[in-house]
């Protein structure tokens, strides 16, 4: 068969094949360890400028010492005590055991992430290795079930008398008619396996990894 005819079968399927980054990233996403570790990473994060001001900004009122007398027209004598009316507002630094905290969640969750990203890729790649050779398990099969309908019909027409390359056809095409069905087992086994690094949102990374799904969710 010539390259170029092998690229035309093949091209349906390469159209439609799944993009590893686009795996990653929603895995990446929606992982469970990866996405606890995140929320404790935002929980440590040092509060902005802004924010301290808000939270440490006070508005006070208090009475002076002493009072004060004032004598109206009337010779009515009025006595009060003054009051001081003010906003405070005291900062703290950011202390450096809040800074530290805050880095070691950060470098966590860092630690994570190349942790689920590696053993993503790894099945990842061998989910494409799998789907590959079955590409050509199928392309072998229907090499050796259009040889086998070839010779049947010379046979049948008196052009080939030798039946016994018909018999070879026919036994090289239910050797690879079990090993495509063998590798549909195994693809399916690996999706499921990728699909579940997604946690919650497992069912989608499948459809996707499986065809049924053009491009995945955005989070």
């Amino acid at each position: 068969m010539k390259p170029g005819l092998l690229l035309a079968l093949l091209w349906p399927a390469l159209a439609g094949a799944w993009e590893e980054e686009q795996a990653l990233a929603f895995i990446l996403a929606w992982h469970p360890v990866v996405t606890a570790q995140r929320a404790v990473a935002t929980a440590y994060q040092p509060p902005t400028w802004t924010r301290r001001v808000m939270e440490h900004t006070s508005v006070f009122v208090r009475a002076a010492s002493g009072t004060s007398s004032t004598v109206s027209e009337s010779g009515d004598t009025t006595t009060s005590s003054p009051l001081t009316v003010g906003i405070q507002v005291n900062i703290p630094l950011a202390s450096p055991r809040e800074q530290r905290e805050f880095a070691q969640q950060a470098l966590a969750e860092a630690t994570r992430i190349d942790e689920v990203r590696s053993r993503a890729l790894t099945d990842l790649s061998k989910l494409r290795e799998l789907e590959a050779e079955r590409a050509a398990v199928r392309e072998r099969l229907d090499f050796h079930r259009s040889k086998a309908d070839w010779l049947q019909e010379r046979i049948q027409k008196g052009y080939e008398g030798d039946v016994e390359k018909l018999w070879e056809t026919a036994q090289k095409q239910n050797t690879e008619a079990a090993a495509a069905q063998r590798l549909d087992g195994l693809i399916a086994a690996q999706r499921r396996q990728v699909a579940h690094y997604a946690g919650e949102q497992w069912q989608p990374l499948l459809d996707y990894l499986s065809g049924k799904l053009p491009h995945l969710p955005e989070g």
